[in-house]
C-alpha cells in the first residue's frame, strides 16, 4: 500500500508542472562576443541598457515568442544590431499529460529558447565623409 501511496504521490508531481518552465525558466543564458577588441562598449538588449561591457559578455535574455534586439554602440565603430530569432524548446514536450501546463511553458515564455547561445556582434568603422556615395 505504500509503495502505491508513493507512485501516486510522484504521478501527481510529474503531472502538475509545467516541465519547461519549472527546468528552464523564463530566461537563458546566451554568450556575446565581437569582432574587434573592445574594452568599454555600451549594449541595449530589449530596451536594458547595459554600460561599460567588455567581450565576451553573458547575459541573460527572456525565452518568449518575440525576438530579442540587441543594439550595441562602441567609440570608433559604426552601432550595430542584433536580432535574437526564438526557436521552440523541445522541454516543452514533456507536457504530454495536459493543455494547462502547455499554457503556462507559452505564457511564461520557457516553450521558446534564442536559436543559439553564441552570439558575434560584427563591428565596423564608419567611412570617411570623402569616401560615401552620394
Amino acid at each position: 500500500m505504500k509503495k502505491l501511496f508513493y507512485l501516486a504521490i510522484v504521478a501527481a508531481a510529474l503531472t502538475a508542472t509545467s516541465c519547461a518552465t519549472v527546468f528552464c525558466g523564463s530566461k537563458k543564458t546566451i554568450t556575446l562576443d565581437s569582432n574587434i577588441p573592445v574594452e568599454s562598449a555600451k549594449l541595449t538588449i530589449d530596451g536594458h541598457k547595459y554600460n561599460n561591457v567588455s567581450f565576451p559578455y553573458v547575459v541573460k535574455v527572456k525565452r518568449g515568442f518575440n525576438e530579442t534586439i540587441v543594439k550595441a554602440e562602441a567609440e570608433g565603430y559604426t552601432p550595430t544590431t542584433l536580432v535574437i530569432d526564438k526557436t521552440f524548446n523541445p522541454v516543452s514536450v514533456l507536457n504530454i499529460l495536459g493543455m494547462v501546463w502547455w499554457a503556462v511553458d507559452a505564457a511564461t515564455g520557457a516553450m521558446m529558447k534564442p536559436e543559439y547561445n553564441y552570439y558575434e556582434l560584427e563591428f565596423t568603422t564608419p567611412q570617411p565623409a570623402e569616401n560615401r556615395q552620394r
